[in-house]
């Protein structure tokens, strides 16, 4: 089944912020006033109207959002283009971006920060966390990155991740990763938690991949996440 053209569109970037003291960060914001932000991390094809669509559907549960363009205007337009571009992500770069937006979130007004992504976007949620004390929480979807490289001792707030049960991308998302990821914050005495949804695969939230998504499931677990982050945030005020 062909995928959506949105996925291979790339998205009409409309905010800058400032990334490392320079003024390069670019994406897309989905501005309000609520006093909550979600900085929404695209998948491996890059920073495309899906993930507009995604992050103002996330900004409508009561948050401010930027989905950071990570890959600098790039998106792929097949699987062995996102795989190219995924391999030769700088990492350290990417967090550093993710907390350029988390400060600009929060010169907007944002009390507290949290990170979302969907991926390649779920595994840079951790890592970010790791990196970063501007953002509060995580909640990554299907994505776990490299714990020896971002390390669950350094982070400073909770995770709660998404899986899916059918996921079959072993040593990245599957559901022995999502066990692996509970694992590694036990031992480092941290407040991690992961959810397996039943029936579905990997991308089960991406509204442009058919073969993939999961419309019920889909918005259940946003629903969830969305009530979770202002749960969190809320008692850490």
């Amino acid at each position: 089944m062909q995928a959506n053209p949105a996925l291979h569109t790339p998205a009409k970037k409309n905010c800058t912020f400032e990334v490392a003291g320079r003024p390069d960060g670019e994406g897309y914001l989905s501005q309000n006033n609520a006093m909550f932000g979600i900085i929404v991390i695209q998948e491996w094809w890059g920073l495309n109207e899906s993930m507009v669509k995604t992050t103002d559907k996330i900004a409508k549960m009561g948050f401010q959002c930027i989905s950071p363009d990570i890959y600098r205007g790039k998106v792929a337009q097949n699987r062995e283009e996102a795989g190219h571009l995924l391999g030769g992500l700088d990492w350290e770069g990417a967090v550093k971006d993710i907390e350029g937006a988390a400060k600009h979130l929060r010169e907007m007004g944002c009390k507290k920060v949290g990170v979302t992504g969907f991926c390649m976007g779920g595994a840079l949620a951790i890592a970010a966390l790791s990196f970063s004390d501007q953002i509060n929480a995580a909640a990554p979807f299907y994505g776990v990155c490299d714990l020896n490289t971002f390390k669950l001792d350094n982070i400073k707030g909770p995770i709660y991740g998404q899986f899916g049960e059918k996921d079959e991308m072993k040593g990245f998302s599957s559901p022995d990763d999502a066990q692996r990821l509970v694992d590694a914050g036990q031992k480092a005495g941290k407040n991690i938690k992961v959810k397996i949804w039943p029936g579905v695969g990997h991308a089960f939230m991406n509204q442009d991949r058919p073969e993939a998504f999961n419309a019920e499931v889909a918005q259940q677990a946003l629903q969830e996440v969305a009530t979770w982050f202002k749960q969190v945030f809320s008692q850490q005020l």
